[in-house]
């Protein structure tokens, strides 16, 4: 009963109940109490932490600010996001002809009003209200000093850059500032922090094709699919009188409710974003205090031993941190994080795909974007490195702070994830053939040649690389 109390699902059934009786409705309600919730983090953010209260006690604020709207989503995603998004995918794999598989990869896409697509729409436009000759100028070994002249034109120091320019970088930040590579670690640093992250991002999407465009085109071919589905139910309504109205409840979802799938992470690391900030002021104070001993101290501890810091002065935060340092420091030297470990800490790796069928040089995986494409392998471990536009984009996962390098990839390779990972789910919203189940790091390597047929699930390599 604690636990129950604790995780309301029956409330949480009910509000997803809502949503699949009253699809448009459910949503227009719950976009009202996005923006209230958004206006309470807004809030907290000017207002920052008490120190006598603590940062614990901040946090709380922040996310009981958001209680509201969470609700709302997970109940959403609970009862009709997600069993109608796996159904179709189930459907995808089972159906037997080309064209009837189309019709299903094109029902997996295409859902406008997506934060996370809407932020990407934002980063490509800030990147191309910067010439290219601006850009050329630069590259992934000098972005910093980008930066450094983007701040001085927006302080006023120089006004060597485009005005538009100037001024979107300032509301992208005053907008998404919190955004960071891992949305969830509140150690990772934010575009606030560190410029040259979003500038890393910004260089990826010079002279791509806006997100929004391909967009736009999937969202008329998706509602195509459904219009043809619903004639097609018309036409068997004497032999399933049920299908038309199964149909149609499954059309409404499509367009009014699968754009949700992405707002609780991102919700979250907006609050996250939030925390970092004032984490960051305490962090200053007790370096001030010589209770830190540098930057980054502070991530070795939870906020109850930093509200006892900030209340004594006297307590020895070091004795703490010395030693989780050391523990971060090796594991921070393995090459690979094991999915499974078992009780006598081997590591367990799943039995491949059987190949018993494919030609010498292709391996098999799970097709989780249709599409075929040719190119030159970069294994990348992190969004910040760097990729070149028309490279093979290959990943071990990906988290929605990889998503610009989908822009300019001409396809994807995943080590872990299905159909509603966010590699899938971004491969499918850009247009990307993407396959997953494949072992990057041991099997395929930077410089590469392969074909990745997203349709089928395998990569062939074309030519070995030399590395």
């Amino acid at each position: 009963w604690k636990l129950f109390h604790q995780f309301p699902m029956m409330k949480l059934y009910n509000i997803g109940k809502r949503f699949k009786k009253e699809p448009d409705v459910a949503a227009r309600e719950y976009r009202q109490i996005v923006e209230k919730d958004l206006l309470k983090l807004k809030e907290l953010e000017m207002r920052g932490y008490d120190k006598a209260k603590g940062l614990q006690s901040f946090s709380n604020e922040l996310f009981l600010a958001l209680q509201p709207s969470m609700e709302q989503e997970i109940g959403a995603l609970m009862v009709c996001v997600l069993g109608t998004y796996k159904a179709l995918d189930k459907r995808r794999l089972q159906e037997k002809t080309p064209e009837s598989r189309k019709e299903y990869d094109a029902l997996c896409s295409g859902f406008g009003g997506d934060e996370l697509m809407e932020i990407n729409i934002a980063v490509n436009e800030l990147a191309n209200k910067l010439g290219k000759d601006i850009w050329e100028q630069y590259s992934h070994d000098n972005i910093d000093q980008l930066a450094e002249r983007i701040e001085n034109n927006t302080n006023g120091v120089l006004s060597d850059l485009p005005a538009d320019f100037v001024s979107g970088w300032i509301e992208f930040l005053d907008n998404f500032g919190w955004d960071r590579d891992d949305q969830m670690f509140i150690s990772s640093p934010s575009y606030r922090d560190d410029p040259t992250f979003l500038l890393t991002r910004l260089m990826q999407n010079v002279g791509i094709e806006s997100p929004s465009i391909k967009q736009q085109k999937q969202v008329a071919k998706r509602r195509e699919v459904m219009k043809l589905h619903e004639e097609r139910a018309a036409s068997k309504r004497f032999t399933h009188p049920f299908m038309l109205k199964k149909v149609r409840k499954r059309n409404e979802i499509l367009d009014n409710l699968v754009w949700i799938r992405n707002a609780p992470k991102l919700h979250i690391s907006h609050a996250f974003g939030i925390l970092r900030m004032n984490v960051l002021q305490a962090e200053e104070y007790l370096i001030s205090k010589n209770m830190l001993e540098e930057k980054g101290d502070i991530f070795h501890l939870d906020l109850e031993e930093v509200d006892k810091a900030l209340a004594d002065e006297s307590y020895d935060l070091m004795s703490l941190i010395r030693p989780r340092k050391a523990i971060y420091g090796r594991a921070k030297k393995s090459k690979e994080c094991p999915i499974l470990v078992d009780s006598r800490c081997r590591i367990l790796r799943p039995d491949p795909p059987s190949q018993s069928d494919a030609e010498e040089g292709t391996l098999i995986g799970a097709a989780v974007a249709p599409g075929t494409a040719t190119g030159r392998v970069r294994i990348v471990n992190s969004p910040t490195d760097e990729f070149k536009q028309g490279e093979i984009l290959a990943a071990v996962v990906t988290n929605p702070a990889w998503t610009p390098l989908f822009a300019g990839a001409s396809a994807v390779i995943l080590q872990m994830g299905g159909a509603l990972q966010h590699g899938a789910l971004c491969a499918r919203e850009y247009g990307k053939p993407a396959v997953s189940s494949i072992d990057i790091h041991n099997v395929i390597k930077t410089g590469m040649i392969v074909a990745v047929d997203g349709n089928s699930g395998t990569v062939k390599i074309i030519e070995y690389s030399e590395e």
